[in-house]
């Protein structure tokens, strides 16, 4: 978020899933983190947690483009993006917020297509699933004590470098 928006100061939103989810309240604290250590020129001026309903995300998005018409940018740590998308393409900001969240989906892909949304951060749950199965089987079938464990590298994917379906 910092680096998209090249040195600018002001502030941010962030919509939350629920802080009930130990994953949603770490992109939350790394969030935080990396604005406080390397980007001191933005604050997060709104955080709200919308129980993963894109609704409610639309109502607070919806309060926070109104509340301040310069909002720099918007993260999105749940499942609450196509609230927030709906809602920039309605509120039709002069400038329209940066816009991150998480998850390759056909919604997400659209929204990057649509120059809704600038950045999905996909963590490959597909890719998740199948190394986890293939461990599960392999404990059954081998009997070494460990297995060899891949690790999978979260994507960045931008409208320029969507992959096809």
């Amino acid at each position: 978020m910092g680096r998209f928006l090249g040195g600018r100061t002001g502030h941010l939103a962030m919509v939350v899933g629920s802080r009930s989810y130990r994953g949603h309240e770490e992109r939350e604290m790394g969030f935080r983190s990396v604005l406080n250590e390397e980007f001191p020129n933005l604050t997060v001026s709104s955080a709200v947690e919308i129980n993963d309903e894109p609704d409610v995300s639309y109502i607070e998005t919806m309060k926070a483009l109104h509340n301040e018409p310069e909002l720099l940018g918007i993260y999105c740590v749940g499942a609450g993006h196509s609230g927030v998308a709906r809602a920039i393409r309605e509120a039709r900001p002069n400038r329209k917020p940066v816009f991150i969240c998480h998850d390759l989906t056909k919604d997400t892909r659209g929204h990057l297509v649509d120059d809704l949304l600038d950045v999905v951060i996909d963590q490959n749950a597909r890719l998740i699933a199948e190394q986890s199965v293939i461990r599960l089987l392999g404990s059954i079938a081998s009997s070494a004590p460990y297995l060899t464990r891949k690790f999978i590298e979260p994507r960045l994917i931008f409208r320029e470098n969507v992959p096809v379906q």
